[in-house]
């Protein structure tokens, strides 16, 4: 059987950091070729794939000139799948789905958001308004382009998604058909599969300002991922371990009133707080340092971080709000993000037993593989193809 040849909006490879979508890309376009897929990396031409995001992927990457990011979906994308006889589209990053594509079209929506801390708020769970952790309002979002979102919607001939509480969430609160929306997890990056290295490990320490062993958190430092709610579990656990301090891995700088409110805490950056933005290859090495993992994000629909976190062999302390059940198992311990006192006595239950947490977390991150959902992507890709059975 000839391969299957599968277009991607590639746009989120010009990123500087590899978080959530860029890996998601990355990980498909690397083991799709297996399942008999040939993939191409559409992006725009003005804007340059970054180089480490590619290497070692031997995809082709083609880069289509336009006037605008809405003539780039809906004018350069169809006629560069029509040029091209593509068998299929994939939209991997929430948006981007072409009206007039010449050929089936996939759509990954990695979390219904908004919806999802809207429900929270009208449960009781979270006091509102929702912009407190969208940073936005999304009331007043742009109509014409809240239609143009419903457009891509009803485009798509599948969706994709990396948990069942994200799938639960887009059928309950977006409307989506349950028959038309399949979970295909993510997994961990390759370079989490690699040896400790000890000794460039504390290089890394020493130019970072690292005092290993840490309590560490790695994410965004947008409002959903309530990073501030870390310093006050930091100083419980201080109490018991007052040798711990917190190193908190973002992407971009960390906001101004971030450190003010760890430093109205009385904690202070750099000495009781370490913020480090963007890492790629001391990522690891930051890791493998650390004591546990805790996160005090609301929920998460997925969290490759809490993977990442259990191949070193952290235990993991977050919310027991969304997807993170699914994806940590018992290597870990969830607890209720508003409370942080709990979630410093189950740190401190963690950073007890390293051992047994260490052995049950790299056992649950084995269930995860991108060699997996690349082959349970492929399967659906042929059946939208006709070449196959849904």
């Amino acid at each position: 059987m000839k391969p299957l040849r599968v277009a991607f909006d590639a746009r989120d490879l010009t990123a500087s950091a590899q978080r959530g979508m860029v890996r998601y890309i990355v990980g498909l376009a690397r083991h799709l070729p297996a399942s008999g897929v040939r993939v191409t990396l559409f992006h725009r031409a003005r804007e340059p794939l970054n180089a480490a995001h590619l290497a070692g992927l031997g995809c082709e990457v083609v880069g289509l000139r336009d006037l605008s990011g809405l003539a780039w979906e809906q004018g350069a994308v169809p006629l560069a799948l029509a040029r091209g006889g593509f068998d299929l589209y994939h939209a991997p990053a929430e948006r981007g789905v072409p009206f007039a594509a010449p050929c089936p079209v996939v759509l990954t929506i990695h979390s219904a958001t908004s919806h999802s801390y809207r429900d929270l708020i009208q449960r009781g769970k979270l006091p509102g308004p929702v912009s407190r952790y969208l940073g936005y309002d999304p009331a007043r979002a742009n109509r014409i382009w809240a239609a143009y979102t419903r457009l891509q919607l009803r485009r798509a001939n599948h969706f994709f998604t990396v948990s069942e509480f994200a799938r639960e969430e887009l059928v309950r609160l977006m409307r989506l058909p349950p028959s038309r929306v399949t979970v295909t997890p993510l997994a961990l990056p390759e370079a989490f599969t690699h040896q400790r290295d000890d000794a460039a490990g504390r290089q890394v320490y020493g130019r970072l300002g690292l005092r290993p062993p840490y309590l560490l958190y790695v994410g965004g430092f947008e409002p959903h991922k309530n990073v501030p709610g870390l310093f006050p579990v930091l100083n419980a656990v201080r109490r018991v371990r007052p040798d711990l301090q917190l190193v908190i891995v973002g992407t971009g700088s960390a906001p101004s009133e971030l450190i003010a409110n760890a430093a109205a805490l009385g904690l202070v950056a750099g000495r009781d707080v370490v913020f480090l933005s963007d890492l790629r290859d001391d990522l690891v090495h930051v890791y493998d340092g650390a004591a546990a993992f805790i996160s005090m994000s609301w929920r998460e629909s997925f969290g490759v971080p809490f993977l990442e976190a259990m191949s070193r062999g952290l235990g993991v302390v977050a919310s027991g709000w969304g997807a993170t059940g699914e994806v940590v198992g018992e290597a870990g311990e969830l607890v209720d993000p508003r409370d942080p006192e709990a979630a410093a006595t189950a740190l401190l239950r963690v950073l007890a037993e390293p051992t047994r947490y260490s052995q049950v977390g790299r056992a649950q991150v084995a269930k995860f593989t991108w060699e997996r959902t690349a082959a349970q992507t492929a399967t659906v890709y042929l059946s939208l193809v006709g070449r196959g059975t849904p």
